[in-house]
């Protein structure tokens, strides 16, 4: 018997801790609200959300914009970060993303999932934020057959700077993480984003600053490496079989200080390089650039957030309803039975 309890976000949400190889701890997150609107268009989903870096699942918005319209909605807090997070251990660090697969399969087997599409009747939407984006479609690509849909928020799939010096620093951190893969690296962040969304600041969101500090966790060379490969990988292609949504900002704000343009951009990513790699995820990918969004886009102001909700939720109904995917799939045949 499975046993849940209640979560730290208060009422519709129940977590289940998932004990992993090795003695790490990652938390599976519910969300248990019914649906509230009439036509429940995704009453045969689940979603299953993972988190970026120095983050935690607290999006509550999110989880209802899901189970409101009939999908069962689910959050992973990922080994050493937030729930999951357990004293002594160096917050976020891995040194492979890949290994992330052991949470992910453990969630997905206790969420009904199969080990292929078909072998559940529900499909899979995967939806990951920054590194979380990275993340998932690392495993999607490790993984076919498994996703129906991939949304990313805002994904980390390339370097700030470029694939080229992502290239050229790479060797240095191979080198780091193969020596002293721990070791912590200067604090870079000086806070900017955490000024733009938490109530401790200028922002609107109020969450667990001991889970999502304001200057970030601290770097490491095995996570840095871990993240310069998985992006290596993405370059090289990764022909993922599932139709993917990219959602960016317009524009990014890469600068050591604040500024009032920081409310209206990422601050995170280089989004212009994010797109030009978006492309090499496979096949079938949707980039959508909302004008004044967040690093992560959920927690942009109201208006934004809107746009966003409003851009998932048609590119998941048209990219999910099988009955217009049968529609459309049968084109060929009626052009030529017609010709």
């Amino acid at each position: 018997m499975v046993q849940w309890i209640a979560d730290v976000l208060g009422p519709g949400f129940e977590q289940h801790t998932l004990l992993l190889p090795g003695g790490d701890e990652a938390t599976l997150v519910r969300c248990t609200d019914a649906p509230t609107g009439p036509v429940p268009q995704f009453q045969n989903i689940d979603v299953l959300y993972i988190h970026g870096w120095s983050d935690y699942f607290f999006q509550k918005d999110l989880a209802r914009f899901w189970t409101s319209r009939g999908a069962r909605f689910f959050a992973l807090d990922l080994r050493r970060y937030g729930r999951s997070l357990r004293p002594g251990q160096i917050p976020g660090f891995i040194t492979d993303l890949a290994d992330y697969g052991v949470e992910i399969d453990a969630a997905l087997h206790l969420m009904g999932q199969g080990a292929g599409r078909g072998e559940s009747n529900r499909e899979l939407v995967l939806l990951g934020h920054s590194t979380g984006g990275l993340t998932a479609s690392l495993w999607a690509g490790n993984n076919p057959g498994r996703v129906s849909a991939l949304v990313l928020n805002s994904p980390w799939l390339e370097f700030q700077a470029s694939g080229v010096v992502r290239s050229a620093v790479a060797p240095w951190l191979a080198a780091g993480s193969r020596i002293n893969p721990a070791r912590p690296l200067p604090t870079i962040d000086p806070g900017i984003y955490t000024r733009a969304v938490s109530t401790a600041f200028d922002g609107e969101w109020d969450y667990d600053l001991s889970w999502r500090p304001e200057q970030g966790f601290t770097l490491t060379p095995g996570f840095l490496h871990a993240v310069f490969t998985a992006q290596a990988r993405v370059a090289r292609g990764l022909n993922l079989d599932c139709p993917a949504l990219v959602m960016l900002s317009q524009k990014s704000y890469l600068q050591p200080r604040w500024s009032e343009n920081a409310k209206a951009a990422d601050v995170a990513l280089n989004v212009q390089a994010v797109a030009a790699r978006a492309v090499d995820l496979g096949p079938e990918v949707c980039i959508r650039r909302i004008d004044g969004a967040f690093h992560d886009i959920f927690l942009s102001p109201q208006g934004i957030r809107d746009v966003a909700y409003s851009t998932m939720g048609r590119w998941a109904q048209d990219t999910l309803d099988a009955t217009r995917r049968d529609l459309w799939s049968d084109l060929s045949i009626s052009q030529k039975a017609g010709g």
